[in-house]
């Protein structure tokens, strides 16, 4: 009975360990691709219809605000799915990580945010594109104090490193990078997400939890791949 006992919990502490490992990129959550990295040029697909990012209102306060969860939500179900990617930490999980079927967070409901929830980068240097050293943030549907500019708000996500803050984390009213104004990634027009893909990682035609997910933008050149100046969106982050 005991020895049933303990294979059935090694059974249980194996497949937890695959499971919160699953989707684990050799890089961290929030890191820029660099031309000496081992994932450049590697193929992306278009991510699973439906593919947004949402919160999940974990009701201290109605509506979005510093408690609540950030995700990219990869399927057209109205709350947190398998292979999910947290933006921002829960619990014990790390923004990067991907959900899975046993996770708390599993099925809680999400909500949108808007037609003015948009990746945007901080142009540091002041230079005509998106640079190498600009840092990225998710920019939520909020008003700027200037009309038709975009300006970091309190609780944007932050996308990558911004002076020495991790990524995952959101804006605070008096932080170095709170209402400072924000560039566009991509052309005028460009989708909400911008484009946002997956390498397939096992070959299996589908997203899934093995899968690693970058922000496209530059785009690969000639086709769809990982580049230069890309943000990694998924791989718990370092340390």
């Amino acid at each position: 009975m005991k020895t049933c006992m303990k294979i059935a919990l090694l059974t249980v502490s194996s497949l937890l360990l695959i499971l919160n490992s699953a989707g684990a990129s050799e890089y961290p959550f929030g890191t820029k691709v660099l031309a000496t990295d081992n994932d450049i040029g590697k193929p992306l697909y278009v991510m699973p219809a439906g593919t947004t990012i949402a919160y999940w209102d974990t009701g201290v306060v109605p509506g979005y605000d510093d408690t609540d969860v950030v995700y990219l939500h990869t399927s057209l179900a109205p709350s947190v799915t398998a292979n999910d990617v947290r933006l921002t930490p829960f619990a014990a999980f790390a923004a990067g990580s991907k959900v899975t079927p046993i996770d708390n967070d599993i099925g809680m409901p999400l909500a949108g945010f808007g037609p003015g929830g948009v990746i945007r980068y901080l142009n540091l240097y002041g230079s005509v594109n998106y640079d190498l050293d600009d840092p990225v943030y998710f920019h939520q549907n909020a008003p700027v104090p200037n009309p038709g500019a975009f300006a970091t708000v309190t609780n944007d996500v932050r996308l990558t490193q911004v002076q020495g803050i991790e990524p995952g984390t959101k804006v605070r009213d008096f932080d170095p990078d709170h209402n400072k104004i924000l560039g566009l990634v991509g052309a005028a027009g460009t989708p909400v997400l911008g484009p946002i893909g997956f390498f397939d990682a096992n070959g299996n035609g589908l997203y899934d939890a093995s899968d690693d997910v970058y922000l496209n933008f530059p785009r690969g050149v000639p086709i769809f791949t990982v580049s230069v100046n890309n943000v990694r969106l998924s791989g718990n982050q370092s340390g």
